[in-house]
């Protein structure tokens, strides 16, 4: 026997106080000047997308930090492959979900060894992608941040 219930007052409703009832807090963290230009579009259109202003390079900081005294639920770093990997977090384990997006050039090819850094983020991450697709890194804020 199969038995439905709805937990609101109609279906596809969001069941108030629960969890996910309200948006996240998502950080975005770019490697290299091109990641922070992308990134930068996405930070205005949200109020709940958490950017991190200039870094003391010397004070290796958790990825998931506190922004403002705001912890957020998810972490996703955005590198531009072939950018300088300037990086003042530690590749640690964090305590919310962790994307990492490495963004290619269509018809790139790779060469080249890895950055010791990126292959420890990559290690560390729940979620690790590569691609050309920019638009990718919009839509992966929305759904983390909705």
């Amino acid at each position: 026997m199969i038995v439905q219930s709805f937990l609101g007052g109609r279906p596809g409703q969001r069941i108030e106080d629960y969890r996910n009832s309200v948006p996240r807090y998502v950080k975005v963290l770019a490697i290299g000047k091109s990641a922070e230009s992308i990134i930068g579009a996405f930070n205005r259109n949200r109020d709940n997308v958490l950017t991190t202003g200039p870094l003391d390079p010397d004070r290796r900081q958790p990825m998931d930090e506190p922004v403002n005294g705001i912890h957020p639920n998810a972490v996703i770093v955005v590198y531009q492959k072939g950018e300088e990997v300037r990086f003042p977090f530690q590749t640690e384990r964090t305590a919310s979900m962790l994307s990492f997006v490495v963004l290619e050039e269509p018809n790139a090819r790779s060469h080249g060894e890895p950055n010791k850094t990126l292959k420890a983020i990559q290690k560390v991450a729940d979620l690790f992608v590569t691609t050309s697709d920019q638009e990718f890194v919009g839509e992966l804020i929305e759904n983390l941040a909705s």
